[in-house]
């Protein structure tokens, strides 16, 4: 298709596009994204940043190599209260966003993608412990959802996790789900909308301590279900293009992994976590400090040995 038919089809499409068929500029445009992350290749498709609402665009182009092992590039939560201190540090190595498009009446988008490539590292993980064994991972994983939910206490509830996958990338195991909000009834019936906003996650373990997550977040319009349909099938478009060739050090370790828990797989499925949020109140002259009256659930507890 030459430049000329590819402009046609972006305006008949826009000319024509709805809340049943949104338009998404560039959708069908693929970016091959390649990384070299100490050694380890990670490569992966993903359509052109195109966010045309200044207020909504904080794109940030993938970097060619990164140093995985250079700390000082890593966040930390040290400056966190003790109880909502996870032990994890990250850096970000790219942000895109897409948007969606109704009638060509309406100027602004009526949904948005967020799109984040964020690398981990795990300072609490337990010696002898590896994100290379699958049970490990996934107690990483809950632990992340733990001190994303009943940590927060001041945020929604959520409700994940939602749509739990496992994938094989490279030998190991890598794990996708969503992350909802809780909406009562109530409020989904005034507002259905409310149920295209929720976060995928796609995790993605690096060596035996580090991970990637590629996140998703919607925020999308009703009707619901063509919404959805648009904004997962550049989430899933771009997942299921992830390739992932590890280091010579990352595949000792996870033929090490193997050997040492050969029999250690993660579930398959999970339900939702019903986990109980703590009961709290503000305090402090400006309402600044939390305060926790009644604790709720415990984090999930490490399991060192796998079954």
């Amino acid at each position: 298709m030459n430049t000329v038919q590819r402009i046609d089809l972006y305006m008949l499409s826009r000319l024509f596009a709805s809340r049943q068929r949104p338009y998404i500029p560039r959708r069908h445009e693929r970016e091959t994204i390649v990384i070299d992350l100490s050694g380890s290749r990670l490569t992966f498709s993903s359509p052109p940043n195109l966010c045309q609402d200044s207020f909504a665009d904080s794109s940030q182009e993938p970097p060619r190599s990164v140093n995985i092992f250079d700390d000082s590039q890593y966040s930390t939560d040290i400056k966190r209260e003790e109880w909502k201190r996870e032990g994890v540090a990250l850096q970000i190595l790219m942000k895109r966003s897409w948007e969606l498009f109704g009638p060509i009446w309406r100027g602004r988008p009526i949904g948005t993608i967020d799109f984040t490539l964020a690398l981990y590292r795990h300072d609490t993980l337990p010696q002898g412990m590896s994100c290379f064994n699958p049970q490990h991972f996934e107690t990483v994983i809950m632990r992340y959802l733990y001190y994303l939910g009943p940590c927060i206490p001041d945020h929604r509830p959520q409700k994940a996790p939602v749509n739990w996958q496992l994938r094989n990338l490279a030998g190991a195991t890598a794990i996708f789900f969503e992350e909802h909000q809780r909406f009562s009834a109530e409020a989904l019936e005034e507002c259905p909308f409310y149920d295209t906003h929720f976060t995928s996650c796609f995790f993605v373990p690096l060596d035996q301590t580090r991970y990637l997550q590629f996140n998703f977040r919607n925020l999308g319009y009703a009707p619901v279900e063509p919404c959805l349909k648009a904004m997962n099938g550049i989430r899933d478009l771009l997942c299921d293009s992830v390739e992932l060739q590890l280091s010579a050090d990352a595949k000792a370790q996870l033929v090490t992994a193997q050997k040492q828990w050969p029999g250690a797989k993660a579930n398959s499925a999970r339900d939702i976590e019903n986990w109980v949020y703590p009961e709290w109140h503000w305090e402090g002259k400006f309402d600044e400090k939390l305060i926790i009256t009644k604790p709720g659930s415990p984090p999930p507890p490490w399991q060192a040995k796998a079954l």
